[in-house]
């Protein structure tokens, strides 16, 4: 039994599958022509949107993506539970003044 499989563009497929790029493509039975039909399905790639950093605190940084605030902190064991609990109010502190003083600079 012959197996025919029909290929759409497939200079487009050939090249790149042998740029060693993945490929979707939809497979499907033509009934026009009787065989296995392959059309490749490139669709374009995801934008994401990176964080951008808003300051940087003492021991963290303040960034913004586009639903939130993120603060992020590492603060040393080796500080103790006092020192370590003044750091993450002034941290704090910090990236409240940092949100407001960047809400004042988007609205100007």
């Amino acid at each position: 039994m012959r197996k025919l499989v029909w290929i759409i563009n497939a200079v487009e497929v050939v090249k790149t599958i042998k740029a060693g790029k993945k490929l979707q493509c939809v497979i499907a039975w033509d009934e026009k022509l009787g065989m296995i039909s392959i059309k490749a399905n490139n669709p374009p790639g995801v934008k994401v949107r990176k964080d951008s950093l808003l300051s940087r605190t003492d021991y963290g940084r303040v960034t913004e993506s586009p639903l939130f605030y993120n603060i992020y902190e590492h603060i040393p064991k080796v500080l103790g539970v006092a020192r370590i609990t003044n750091a993450i109010d002034r941290d704090a502190k910090d990236a409240k003044e940092a949100i407001v003083t960047n809400e004042i600079i988007d609205r100007v």
